[in-house]
């Protein structure tokens, strides 16, 4: 049986107006804190700030709140709510649809970002129909597909990292049915990962009056530390 078996339904549809927008993570079972945690790689680049050019980059950066977060490939900027994500009848639901959000609970295993998460990192935002969202550009609902592909990257700068940031690389694509996504091990695995980060939204159908009933989700790998967000 997965460890996540037993999972509340994933992500509430907020309906107001002619708008509609949705995101954030499942919530699956607790699980034991891992015995190990990674080690951060670093990276420097000829394009790096001539300020930080004689730094070299830190070797760990604590875990921490996400402030501000980078998808090169796409032209995506993100800010994020300060504190966990907004949970509403059992739901994950970021609380406006301008800002990410990191989930966090005492009876879950999500951790912040940091060079040594220990497990994963779970990011929410909406996406929307009729009005912009935070997490618009992560899914192309005309050609029903990720704009993403692998290895692309993606950059977190948090409270404890400073002028550096976080970088990871995609690993995995996935559009799941709500309704299955809380018990997908091929998401969520079946033990402690490591450096893995998981951005979760909401696929908004073409046709306005549908309701939308797919995830956007994104599986990351954490890549190392680097001066800038860049491709």
């Amino acid at each position: 049986m997965a460890r996540r078996a037993g999972a509340l339904l994933i992500l509430a549809l907020l309906l107001f107006a002619i708008v509609r927008a949705c995101g954030g993570p499942a919530d699956p079972e607790s699980q034991p804190e891992p015995a190990t945690t990674t080690t951060a790689a670093v990276e420097t680049t000829s394009s790096t700030p001539a300020a930080t050019t004689t730094q070299a980059p830190p070797a760990r950066i604590e875990a921490s709140r996400p402030q501000e977060m980078v998808v090169p490939a796409i032209g995506m900027k993100a800010k994020f709510e300060d504190g966990d994500c907004r949970v509403v009848k059992g739901n994950v639901d970021p609380d406006g649809l301008n800002k990410a959000c990191a989930y966090t609970a005492p009876d879950k295993p999500y951790q912040l970002p940091g060079t040594d998460a220990g497990d994963i990192v779970v990011i929410a935002g909406h996406a929307a129909a009729g009005v912009p969202a935070v997490f618009d550009k992560l899914y192309n609902p005309a050609e029903n597909a990720h704009t993403l592909k692998m290895g692309d990257t993606m950059y977190l700068r948090t409270a404890a990292s400073g002028e550096w940031w976080l970088k990871y690389e995609v690993t995995d694509l996935h559009d799941p049915m709500k309704d299955a996504l809380a018990n997908a091990p091929e998401i969520w695995g079946n033990d402690p990962t490591p450096g893995r980060l998981v951005t979760i939204s909401c696929v908004q159908p073409t046709n306005p009056f549908e309701d939308s009933v797919r995830n956007a989700v994104i599986g990351w790998r954490f890549a190392g530390v680097s001066a800038e967000p860049h491709d």
